[in-house]
């Protein structure tokens, strides 16, 4: 069986409006301290006391057949210590659905917690299985959304989840 992949990177997130219920993590702007030429790279900054989210909106590839995982890539701004809660949820929608799109809601919500690396800007990643995938069927228009579940019992990691890269990989 193949595996297929979708990358979703901090600069093709769709930020929400910052209402209540609705909060955007930062977009940053990183340089690596290494010598010049240092890379650049762009960033998510997740919150460690509310829930933030972004979200990602794409066609479903033709070759899905099932079990989609949400592969999340990120670092800690300044915890060594403690846990992430990440929720990944889905928004799918196959043509010919008698749903309308501008009144879609997610699904229920996916989670995985993670432990943080013990260095700084070390790099951990989360996989979360996407259990609740809202009927996700090839050709599919979906929105994908990522929070950090930073008020939950279980998120007792301090300072910001920094995010820098995810993909969606299923099986093809």
């Amino acid at each position: 069986m193949a595996t297929g992949s979708i990358l979703l990177t901090p600069g093709s997130a769709i930020l929400p409006d910052g209402t209540t219920t609705n909060l955007a993590p930062a977009m940053q702007r990183a340089k690596s301290s290494g010598t010049a030429p240092a890379p650049y790279f762009l960033q998510l900054l997740y919150d460690a006391a509310s829930e933030e989210w972004a979200s990602w909106a794409f066609r479903m590839p033709a070759d899905y057949a099932s079990a989609p995982v949400l592969k999340v890539q990120f670092k800690m701004t300044s915890a060594t210590s403690g846990d992430v809660v990440w929720a990944a949820q889905v928004a799918a929608v196959t043509d010919g659905d008698a749903t309308d799109v501008d009144a879609k809601v997610f699904a229920v919500a996916n989670t995985a917690t993670v432990t943080v690396p013990g260095t700084v800007g070390y790099l951990k990643e989360a996989s979360i299985t996407i259990a609740n995938a809202d009927s996700l069927a090839a050709g599919d228009f979906v929105v994908v959304r990522l929070a950090r579940q930073g008020a939950a019992a279980g998120d007792t990691a301090t300072g910001d989840a920094e995010m820098v890269g995810a993909a969606l990989t299923y099986t093809a």
